[in-house]
């Protein structure tokens, strides 16, 4: 685990003065590995923040470019980065800020052929996309890998969270569910994606969304319980948050209740 410098002390005071978080809560970031899979309005706030945090190993995944209509919500981005791949451009914002952090931009979009080694070595996965198809991919890959993954969207003004940790057995009685229990893909007609692009979303309304997942991805990197069994959905117009429990789908291919009760 690594080790904690006098110059980290100073740095983090102010975090380590937080209840419930110790100097071995910040060894434990520091020795820790995180997957931001795009980098939008939402991967930008949780790469930001997880970095500033202490995570000593970021791999930012993405194969989009950055695009003038993107400055106002994706944070790490300026003018000078449109047309700059957008994993490209945010380690090397995020290496300027916060060089202790060690970040590899990955330019390409994660599949079903290529997510498992792409995730294998971390010890957390945070959704940050904004297609239905992507986020099966990364829960099914983060369950045959036993990964937490932190799962984050906004529309408009609304957001949601999911928090989905395999860890845990998933026919014993504290299994939490997964993606696939409140979307299955196998069933009904196909979802289809709501893009920004089409809908239109406020850019403090998506912040807080990835500022939600950044929180989460800490409490599991910490060692710290998070909010799994249920979806957070975020209404920044009334500043409203609601909560949705769920238990895991009965036949869900993904998490393992394979018909079982």
């Amino acid at each position: 685990m690594a080790q904690t410098s006098d110059a980290d002390l100073v740095r983090f005071s102010r975090f380590l003065l937080a209840p419930e978080v110790t100097e071995e809560s910040l060894k434990k970031l520091r020795s820790s590995s995180a997957v931001v899979v795009g980098l939008g309005g939402l991967g930008c706030p949780v790469a930001l923040y997880l970095a500033a945090a202490g995570v000593g190993q970021l791999k930012l995944i993405d194969a989009d470019t950055v695009d003038l209509s993107n400055l106002p919500r994706q944070v790490l981005f300026g003018p000078d980065n449109c047309g700059q791949n957008k994993a490209q451009a945010a380690a090397t914002r995020l290496s300027a800020l916060h060089p202790l952090a060690r970040i590899q931009p990955i330019a390409q979009a994660v599949t079903s052929e290529n997510a498992q080694q792409l995730l294998a070595s971390a010890d957390l996965v945070i959704d940050c996309t904004d297609r239905f198809a992507s986020r099966h991919v990364l829960n099914e890959a983060c369950h045959a890998l036993k990964l937490p993954l932190v799962i984050g969207s906004a529309l408009q003004w609304s957001g949601q969270l999911l928090v989905v940790d395999p860890r845990t057995d998933a026919l014993s009685p504290n299994s939490k569910g997964c993606y696939a229990c409140l979307f299955p893909k196998d069933q009904g007609e196909p979802v289809v994606d709501a893009a920004c692009g089409a809908y239109g979303v406020i850019s403090t309304a998506v912040g807080l969304i990835g500022l939600m997942q950044a929180n989460e991805a800490l409490k599991i990197l910490m060692g710290r319980p998070a909010a799994t069994g249920q979806i957070w959905q975020l209404e920044t117009r009334s500043l409203g948050l609601e909560q949705m429990r769920f238990r895991p789908r009965k036949g869900c291919l993904v998490c393992g209740r394979l018909g079982k009760e």
